[in-house]
């Protein structure tokens, strides 16, 4: 530290010819005069919310379901959706009514509910009980719909999904499960549901 204050002295008596050089030097380990705090940069704000909310959800046994209304591959026979104790399970951005459950999104004829959309599972009644349902197997069916804003959409049907869906209660009046793994963005069924039993 001596050593450097000599050399600071030194270069202050040195004359450049442009007037003496003034260093103003370190006392006691601080400066002269305490500088002015440096402001801290903002931090990043928290990732806003996308305002998404979870979908709702109803359950309809395979009995009270008008399958006039839906549009599934009909690669099995007999159809594990036309069993009268079939579970089938509603998903939706919109609320559904259990008189009309399946919603009428046809493109570019009726968009008052754009932008929305619909997953249906249908789970046949060998497997409809509690426990993990691998939602692959060939007996279970889907079909999914959305509506855009500017009304164009799409949608899909079939047997097999993927993820897993957990009946962990079940009574009368309502269910409860969680979906696992399906994780497809534009139909985000995945989550913890309380379920409402339709005709009960």
């Amino acid at each position: 530290m001596k050593r450097w204050m000599m050399v600071l002295g030194a270069m202050a008596a040195m004359n450049s010819g442009c007037g003496e050089i003034v260093f103003n030097p370190i006392q006691n380990g601080s400066w002269e005069s305490t500088p002015e705090a440096i402001a801290p940069i903002d931090e990043a704000p928290d990732e806003a919310d996308d305002g998404a909310s979870p979908p709702h959800v109803i359950a309809l046994r395979g009995s009270d379901v008008d399958f006039g209304s839906l549009h599934f591959s009909p690669t099995l026979n007999p159809h594990p959706w036309a069993d009268p104790d079939a579970l089938v399970l509603f998903f939706s951005s919109a609320v559904q009514q259990c008189s009309q459950p399946v919603l009428a999104m046809e493109v570019g004829a009726t968009c008052d509910l754009a932008p929305a959309w619909q997953h249906i599972l249908m789970i046949p009644p060998e497997l409809n009980g509690p426990g993990v349902i691998d939602l692959s197997v060939l007996r279970v069916g889907f079909q999914q719909f959305m509506l855009m804003d500017n009304c164009s959409g799409g949608g899909g049907t079939g047997n097999r999904y993927w993820g897993t869906l957990e009946i962990v209660e079940s009574d009368e009046t309502s269910l409860f499960v969680k979906v696992r793994g399906t994780d497809n963005a534009n139909f985000p069924i995945d989550g913890d549901h309380t379920v409402q039993r339709c005709g009960t």
